[in-house]
């Protein structure tokens, strides 16, 4: 029965969205999107973020607190999850301005002016977002494919497409104050979505936004906008409009506690047949005191109310007449709008960037790059410093403290080490109100999937050694080594760790040294490290490159990392793969790849590119790059990949989307061979931050994934054999679950020790 709900209400949510018909393609994929919803459903796709839920029945479901014109700004709270949605950080509450007297009712919302007139409430919204840091410069859209750039707005990032009308000069200072906003989808409309899939994880785009996240939490996250234009015009077939304005009250709460003001929009179409929607959206506008763009008052004036005729649908707008009237309507709401809330202290002008002139590197050649990093700081005595700094536990860590309060790791047996089938090694973290927690490292037996716990909260696996005898792990920013066999403590390493979601630590391949990303003084680098102390702390990176992540090889002379650059909110962006050697030199290997991956006999790499295309691109070379083979009808999202221990099978999981609605259909799980490039097409995973690892001896794989059931949400792990395809459910037994979404942050099928 929970799965049947878990099935149904995904169905629903890829349905909705996938009913939405884009404007330019004919509609032709009805059964295959039925299909993969149901496929994606078995992955068990979540209906609702940590902190936002989308309603997507009118019963059944979780109650919402309904936000009242007396409520504070920074007690916004939507009650579904039993968690706060996170709000602008104040000590003190402010008053609430009152709206004016003599506004008009929503019931009157047809002769509501197109432009809006903006509130004292919108502008104290705008203020308290500026105060927490919302950028001036910026907007984003939440919407359906009736949003997407090329209909709305994306003209005006483009001098050459677009004149403005006549008497309308005074849009280019809006034009110039919002550059960059314009000619973008972003995460909260990508194909197009309705509002309940703004709502949830499911629709997210996985190489952007973070586990659990939702498109609407992703794209204030990555865009940091201060002005928000929410245009969510489609209709839900059998779906009541109490529905919609339970999930669109989500959005707007969500956003105003992050101190963003939405703009919202009527819609041209009148396919329910009462403009309940149309009215629905007033009232909310009318209720919160925001700005409402009545897109429906201006296109009474176009040909067929700007309805497309040659469209049996009822919905779409036409190209030729209310395309161009929208977006310009459009623009001027954002001018009224960002007029009305600036002032002299919040009015900004777009900054002008310099760019940075270009570093040339020689292969394997000396740079400017200093070679040492100050060594970490002495650690004092825990009676000395408060718990948590160095290695002092953390209030949680009782079960893996010794009896003098010093952090320790909980001994893995000598049989569990050299079992034959090896041993999981993970780490999980939990993203709810409060941020990101990490949840400890745990050993699970691949055989019956019991686990254990021998790391505590707070901790994070970072990688293990090649004699699989020691790990590193991190704490905050700092990086430890420990024996698993528990002979010794626990050592820090290092107080200057930076831990960049990948792969941030790694040891070299004669298991001698450590390499990992570091952060001293503002500059991120790269960092060598024996382990003896033999040698001087040496930095591989060059100066004004930032590192992201590394990626292990088996000689120990060179070491292949990504640049590329870590916005101050939201998750680093790969530009290219560096190559360095041990000497401090650096040269660009890979100019336009993002992630890279070689395999363990040191012959074969693999690395995506997305160099001129929406789509991942994945190309198997060799070291040396003397041949290469692109990799066709893999997919159109790579979501991981990783090489079999015999280094002549690569592993990969990618989404399939759309082309028709931007709809993630599916996911794949693909074993690419190394000796005659073929692929073979496994039983898919399942899930939300899907991993893929190999076992020990290479004929397996150990597929993971985070489901939401009644109680929460859990971690599956499922061992799929890749000759026969047969599963075996270790979820059960290794019952890794958090009321909160908790997904894991590494995985490590270990082979046993000698």
């Amino acid at each position: 029965m929970r799965l049947a709900s878990s099935l149904m209400i995904t169905a629903l949510f890829i349905y909705n969205r996938c009913h939405m018909a884009c404007y330019w393609k004919n509609y032709q994929h009805n059964t295959i999107t039925l299909v993969a919803g149901l496929t994606m459903l078995l992955a068990a796709c979540s209906p609702a973020a940590p902190t936002v839920s989308a309603q997507t029945e009118p019963t059944g479901q979780p109650t919402f607190t309904q936000a009242v014109a007396t409520q504070t700004l920074t007690a916004v709270e939507i009650t579904s999850t039993g968690q706060p949605v996170p709000t602008i950080g104040s000590q003190t509450t402010p008053t609430i301005v009152p709206p004016a007297a003599d506004r008009q009712p929503p019931e009157d919302w047809q002769n509501w002016p197109v432009i809006p007139v903006v509130s004292a409430r919108s502008r104290q919204i705008y203020e308290a977002g500026l105060a927490a840091g919302t950028d001036p410069t910026r907007f984003s859209k939440v919407g359906d494919c009736q949003a997407i750039k090329n209909v709305l707005l994306g003209m005006y990032d483009k001098p050459s497409g677009y004149t403005l009308r006549e008497n309308a000069d005074a849009l280019n200072e809006t034009i110039r104050q919002f550059a960059g906003s314009f000619d973008r989808d972003g995460e909260a409309v990508q194909g197009g979505f309705n509002a309940a899939s703004e709502l949830t994880p499911l629709m997210s785009n996985p190489e952007v936004c973070e586990p659990g996240e939702t498109p609407l939490e992703c794209e204030i996250r990555v865009h940091n906008p201060s002005i928000l234009i929410v245009s969510l015009e489609v209709w839900w077939n059998g779906r009541s409009p109490d529905v919609y304005e339970k999930n669109m009250r989500q959005i707007i709460e969500y956003a105003i506690s992050k101190g963003i003001l939405p703009i919202l929009s009527t819609k041209a179409d009148n396919v329910e047949g009462d403009n309940s929607i149309n009215l629905v959206t007033a009232k909310l506008a009318y209720e919160y005191d925001i700005p409402l763009w009545n897109w429906w008052k201006a296109a009474q004036a176009l040909p067929n109310h700007g309805l497309d005729p040659n469209r049996p649908d009822g919905f779409h707008i036409s190209q030729e007449f209310a395309w161009p009237e929208r977006s310009f309507t459009a623009l001027q709401a954002l001018d009224a709008v960002w007029r009305g809330v600036r002032g002299e202290a919040t009015a900004a002008a777009k900054p002008t960037e310099t760019p940075e002139t270009p570093k040339e590197f020689n292969p394997l050649q000396s740079t400017a790059a200093s070679t040492e990093i100050t060594p970490v700081e002495t650690t004092p005595a825990c009676s000395d410093q408060p718990a948590g700094d160095g290695v002092c536990p953390m209030p949680s860590e009782k079960s893996t403290q010794s009896s003098t309060g010093i952090l320790t790791i909980k001994p893995v047996e000598a049989q569990i080490l050299s079992d034959p089938s090896g041993f999981v090694l993970l780490s999980t973290a939990r993203r709810g109100s409060k941020g990101i927690t990490p949840l400890g490292v745990y050993l699970i037996n691949p055989v019956n999937g019991t686990s254990f716990q021998i790391l505590p909260e707070g901790v994070s696996l970072q990688a293990v050694s090649p004699d699989a005898r020691q790990i590193l792990f991190s704490r905050g920013q700092n990086l430890f080594t420990a024996s698993l066999d528990g002979s010794d403590q626990p050592v820090l390493i290092s107080n200057r760790f930076s831990d960049r979601g990948g792969t941030s630590a790694a040891w070299m391949a004669d298991g001698k040294s450590v390499t990992f990303l570091a952060e001293q003084d503002g500059d991120r680098l790269l960092v060598l490290y024996a382990m003896d102390g033999s040698a001087a702390w040496k930095r591989l990176s060059p100066i004004g490159v930032t590192p992201v992540a590394i990626y292990p090889f088996r000689e120990t002379g060179r070491i292949y990392w990504s640049a590329g650059t870590c916005p101050a909110s939201g998750s680093c962006t790969s530009t290219n793969v560096m190559v360095s050697g041990l000497d401090g030199s650096s040269a660009e290997y890979l100019p336009k790849a993002v992630k890279a991956g070689f395999s363990s006999d040191g012959r074969w790499m693999a690395y995506e590119d997305q160099a001129g295309s929406e789509k991942s691109q994945l190309t198997l070379a060799t070291v040396d790059l003397s041949a290469k083979r692109p990799q066709e009808n893999i997919g159109d999202q790579i979501l991981d990949f990783s090489w079999s221990p015999d280094g002549t099978r690569l592993s990969l999981l990618s989404l399939q989307r759309s082309d028709y609605s931007g709809q993630w259909l599916d996911i794949r799980n693909l074993v690419i061979s190394t000796q005659d490039m073929g692929t073979k097409i496994l039983p898919t995973t399942s899930g939300m931050n899907p991993r893929a690892i190999w076992s020990a001896d290479g004929r397996s794989l150990l597929l993971t994934g985070t489901q939401q059931s009644d109680t929460g949400f859990s971690i599956h792990l499922n061992v799929m054999d890749t000759t026969s395809g047969t599963v075996r459910d270790l979820t059960p037994a290794a019952a890794l679950a958090d009321k909160e979404f908790i997904y894991t942050t590494r995985i490590d099928w270990v082979k046993p020790a000698p």
